[in-house]
């Protein structure tokens, strides 16, 4: 193929492009936004953090009492018979791998009750998405939180649009029932 035959077809496929593109209409949402800003996910924000405060709360407890310990431990070292300072090293090691492993349950559980919160709201979110995009003749929606898009002009963002239809629409309640169901389990 020779170079005019290439820039030929290049301006041929640019041409068809431009013109496939004429009739596409996009719109940009912030589906973490959506989540953040819609009722039903500052609900369930809310509930997540409650938790998370309480257990936090029960963790610096525990981490202080292991800290005195250790203090204590440390001060007294020196004077300590040798089964009495092993006695107390074990204790301490013992104490200390179970706070971390508290702590990790700890992260775990609040991801799990996070996502048991949020994944109802979020696939009404999505299926909101669909119908909005839809019904305004969208050819594609494209989500902004996930990294991929790089740029778009704000006048395309549709996520408020997005936030005001799900605190409108009626709602499974799925956010509640999970939170009662999770609750139940405490």
């Amino acid at each position: 193929m020779s170079g005019k035959t290439i820039a030929l077809g290049g301006i041929v496929w640019l041409t068809f492009a431009t013109v496939a593109t004429a009739d596409m209409r996009i719109a940009v949402v912030d589906m973490q936004r959506a989540l953040n800003d819609c009722d039903a996910g500052k609900k369930a924000k809310d509930q997540v953090k409650a938790k998370f405060e309480k257990s936090q709360d029960q963790l610096r407890r525990q981490r202080e009492d292991l800290d005195r310990m250790k203090e204590d431990y440390d001060r007294r070292a020196l004077v300590l018979k040798e089964e009495e300072r092993r006695n107390l090293e074990k204790d301490l090691e013992t104490r200390s791998l179970e706070f971390k492993r508290k702590y990790e349950d700890f992260q775990r559980d609040l991801k799990r009750t996070d996502a048991e919160l949020t994944s109802s709201i979020v696939e009404e979110l999505y299926e909101i998405v669909r119908d909005y995009g839809a019904k305004n003749g969208y050819s594609l929606v494209l989500e902004a939180s996930s990294g991929a898009l790089l740029y778009n002009d704000k006048t395309v963002d549709v996520t408020d649009e997005i936030v005001k239809l799900h605190n409108s629409t009626p709602h499974r309640d799925g956010a509640a029932r999970k939170s009662k169901d999770t609750k139940d389990k405490e």
